[in-house]
């Protein structure tokens, strides 16, 4: 079919040439809709208004309303191309911004104050400011921590420059200098001498080197400075830079690549999912990461090559000659690209274009494709965080599951998921969904027993836990409607395992069927045959075939299944085939909701346990610091935390000059 156009439009298209040019489509008050480029004006142009049933309906939407049609000659596909990319960063015209910004995107900037400070901000804009970044986390505890150990200052004073001297021009309502000055956090500037302002600004330099990569420089100069303290016997000093020199490193080594590569890298991935378009890009500078940028493409009017090229032309083509584009030395992607010219652009701006197939540039491809996956996933749950489940969606995953539904009462669904540090402090969570709510009263953490310390086993972990909530809900008549296990389908088979021995270790002690009311024992209860070979038998609630009986039970024994979280794929123990609910819905939501509330309070227990360790068995761990000695710092600091916040004076009336020493070595203070 082709659309109804204009008798101007129909001019304009009949005179269009086969040659590389930039067109703009405007709307009846002039605005600019839509530009591009193409190597055939003729035949790109005119594709618009031919056959429009094939068109998507965005671009059927954006054609509806074109009302004229303005060309601009380019000699060559390259300047066509770096035409319509400028043309497109001026205007913004609304059917060529693909992009929302990911708001989790922040910036470390240097202001253009007289005496500049350093802060956090989410808009890069053109004020005379440093800007380092984009970062996709911690933004906050990085500036903290940098105006700590950098020793800068951390208020909103404002400062003017007039006949060549620095004043105050707002104090902010402090009382200057403030507290940061007398506490060493701060040279105080705001004294607007020219010694502390001087020292102020030696500060703030070497945090823009620190940040712009040059780290080598910032540790030599400030080990030279220790050494130079620790010949002068300024031993507290000495000490004291060391302990910026570790927080730096620390700082420092989360920013590094874990393989080391060579050049400047830019690595763009695009990743379809969830029926939505994702676009991510890696800048490796000085062998650093130093930004991950993560979209959602709006548009869905063009091909993936024409929203991989867009978005990159957008990143190395400025429209103003002072803000220098960031070219890399070489580009990764994950396939060649067709458009001639933008493989020509590549070649005149000098980066070369790679498709890694093994280490260490492969990695740093598989890293920002995992940064897009789960940058999607997040987008997309909190998307489904907006519907509302209720008792009538888990009816449904029960009943597309083939699980017996009760017909009256609460339903209850259980997550378990298995969280550990490289083998220690090994939990498993459990979370509850009833009715559709998250019910924290019926959470619980269970620490994993039969795995040696450092040993990692996320089968026998599963296998653990769900033994042992058999045999709690046999004795406590407790058992869920649905158990769903954070994984594949190896962990649901370990998770049936365990399911199966905690009823054979239950099996001396049956439950006594009269003392249970019809409440609590669930509709769809089956009679299950216990037998001395059950290990060997596969538990389902209608299978009955565990070999000669010893004794028989009415046991509520749940339905059960996993979800892997890549592909949201669902398995249960009767089918070696998952099964996939459709995307989007509220009955995927209730498992996807189960599994990452499990997943959440699984790392907190071992985040906490972890913290709980770490505070109470340093202290016991130090060569020469007695429980006396550990008693008297606990009692006065609340916490091995709080030991750093107490005074050098405090500290000798409880430890002599050897036990300071120890700490200090430590890193306690």
């Amino acid at each position: 079919m082709k659309s109804t156009i204009s008798e101007h439009l129909e001019k304009i298209l009949q005179n269009l040439p086969k040659i590389p040019w930039v067109y703009q489509m405007k709307d009846t008050k002039g605005g600019v809709m839509y530009v591009g480029k193409a190597k055939s004006l003729k035949s790109r142009v005119g594709s618009y208004f031919v056959k429009t049933n094939d068109l998507s309906v965005a671009k059927r939407q954006m054609v509806a309303k074109i009302a004229d049609i303005e060309i601009i000659t380019c000699q060559t596909e390259v300047e066509a191309l770096v035409l319509e990319t400028n043309i497109i960063k001026h205007l913004t015209p609304k059917y060529n911004i693909l992009m929302k910004d990911d708001k989790n995107l922040a910036y470390l900037k240097i202001t253009n104050s007289p005496v500049p400070e350093l802060i956090k901000t989410r808009q890069k804009i053109r004020d005379g400011g440093i800007y380092f970044g984009p970062y996709v986390s911690a933004v906050e505890q990085s500036v903290r921590a940098l105006r700590r150990i950098f020793r800068i200052r951390n208020c909103r004073v404002k400062f003017a420059k007039r006949n060549d001297n620095i004043q105050v021009t707002d104090k902010a309502g402090r009382t200057l200098p403030c507290i940061d000055y007398y506490i060493g956090l701060c040279p105080a500037p705001c004294m607007l001498h020219s010694s502390k302002i001087d020292e102020h600004s030696s500060n703030i330099a070497r945090v823009q080197a620190f940040l712009s990569g040059e780290s080598s420089t910032v540790f030599a100069d400030l080990e030279a400075n220790m050494r130079s303290r620790a010949e002068n016997q300024e031993f507290e000093e000495a000490q004291s830079i060391k302990e910026t020199i570790t927080a730096l490193r620390g700082l420092h080594e989360r920013q590094k690549v874990r393989d080391i590569v060579d050049g400047d890298i830019d690595v763009c991935i695009q990743y379809e999912k969830y029926d939505k378009t994702y676009i991510a890009l890696t800048q490796v500078r000085w062998a650093q990461i130093i930004g991950v940028f993560r979209h959602e493409v709006a548009s869905s009017i063009d091909e993936w090559e024409d929203i991989m090229i867009a978005f990159l032309m957008r990143q190395y083509v400025s429209i103003d000659e002072a803000d220098t584009p960031d070219f890399p030395d070489i580009l990764l992607c994950p396939k060649d690209f067709v458009d001639t010219a933008f493989v020509e652009f590549l070649k005149w701006q000098k980066i070369q274009l790679e498709i890694p197939k093994i280490w260490p540039k492969k990695n740093l491809l598989d890293f920002t494709r995992d940064q897009l996956r789960e940058y999607a996933y997040k987008r997309e749950l909190a998307t489904l965080e907006n519907k509302s489940l209720t008792r009538a969606h888990m009816v449904n995953v029960l009943e597309r599951l083939s699980y017996p539904v009760p017909a009256k009462w609460e339903i209850v669904f259980e997550c378990y998921d298995i969280s550990h540090t490289d083998g220690h402090f090994t939990y498993a969570s459990r979370v509850a969904i009833v009715n559709g709510k998250p019910d924290p009263s019926r959470y619980r953490k269970y620490k994993i027993k039969t795995l040696d310390d450092g040993m990692i086993d996320d089968y026998a972990s599963h296998r653990e836990v769900m033994m042992r909530r058999t045999i709690e809900g046999i004795e406590q008549d407790n058992l869920p409607h649905l158990i769903i296990i954070d994984g594949g389908k190896w962990q649901l088979s370990s998770a049936v395992s365990g399911i199966k021995e905690g009823i054979w270790k239950s099996k001396n002690e049956p439950i006594d069927p009269s003392s249970q009311t019809e409440h609590s024992i669930p509709s769809w209860s089956v009679s299950i045959q216990v037998s001395e070979n059950i290990e060997h038998g596969f538990l389902h609630p209608k299978d009955t075939s565990f070999g000669a009986p010893t004794q028989e039970w009415q046991i509520p024994i749940p339905p059960i299944c996993s979800i892997a979280k890549r592909e949201e794929e669902i398995f249960i123990p009767s089918s070696s085939v998952p099964i996939l609910f459709e995307h989007g819905t509220p009955e995927l939501m209730v498992l996807q909701k189960a599994r990452d509330e499990s997943h959440r309070f699984s790392i907190t227990a071992n985040r906490s346990a972890r913290t709980k360790a770490m505070k109470k068995n340093i202290l016991e761990e130090l060569p020469g610091i007695g429980p006396v000695t550990r008693r008297k710092l606990l009692k006065l600091a609340g916490s091995v935390n709080g030991i750093k916040d107490i005074s050098s004076a405090e500290i000798s009336k409880i430890c002599n000059i050897a036990q300071v020493e120890t700490l200090r070595d430590h890193g306690i203070i």
